[in-house]
């Protein structure tokens, strides 16, 4: 008898573990959810890297669509082949050495080396600069051999999808700018560089893309 009291007294006393409670790592008292305290977690990759990714890939699609017209259209019988400026072909160079200047920047802000970020920073800017340049002297060279938008499907082609390039690279050259303007601010720090690495990215592909470009317009 005094055994089955004692059994009693021990279960009344017992802690009576509320939902949603626990170690934190994970399981509770009941039904082994998270607990409040833990409900916050991290993201595998930062929402802005994430969308930057997700908008290079409808660039993609876009000018994968652009490229795979052209070649329906170039087999027909009235197309007509001409030669790309050889100014839109160094246009390769400046972009490729404005990359490298805009990643070595990424490397120095990374390091603290604040003075050398800001100087490569803005070589990667002007060598964006005469990539642009490049640009219009190229089309208006076409529009002085009588190549213009309606002459034939091929020009037709050849402005559509380097002028979307363009537009294109003219919003990296903005955000190019903008993160140049910060940085003479000293708004970045070694901790601190994501609109730095954000906008390396999309330039880095913006020249990829100009280098496939330029390759299949000449090939094709």
């Amino acid at each position: 008898m005094h055994t089955i009291i004692t059994e009693k007294e021990q279960n009344t006393t017992s802690q009576v573990i509320p939902p949603g409670s626990g170690n934190g790592n994970g399981r509770s008292g009941w039904g082994g959810g998270m607990s409040h305290s833990r409900s916050h977690y991290s993201l595998p990759i930062q929402p802005a890297k994430f969308g930057l990714w997700l908008f290079i890939a409808a660039i993609m699609m876009l000018f994968a669509a652009f490229t795979s017209a052209y070649l329906v259209r170039s087999g027909g019988g009235d197309w007509i082949r001409f030669s790309i400026p050889s100014v839109m072909w160094y246009g390769i160079a400046a972009l490729i050495l404005s990359s490298v200047s805009i990643q070595s920047a990424l490397k120095s802000i990374r390091t603290g080396k604040t003075d050398v970020f800001r100087k490569l920073l803005l070589l990667g800017v002007l060598l964006g600069a005469v990539f642009i340049a490049g640009q219009f002297i190229g089309w208006n060279q076409l529009r002085t051999s009588g190549l213009y938008l309606d002459t034939n499907a091929s020009s037709a082609f050849f402005y559509m999808i380097t002028v979307t390039h363009f537009v294109h690279l003219m919003g990296g050259i903005i955000a190019l700018v903008f993160v140049t303007g910060k940085a003479l601010l000293g708004r970045y720090n070694s901790q601190n560089y994501l609109g730095v690495e954000l906008c390396s990215t999309y330039w880095h592909f913006l020249g990829a893309l100009w280098v496939y470009l330029i390759i299949f317009l000449t090939i094709v």
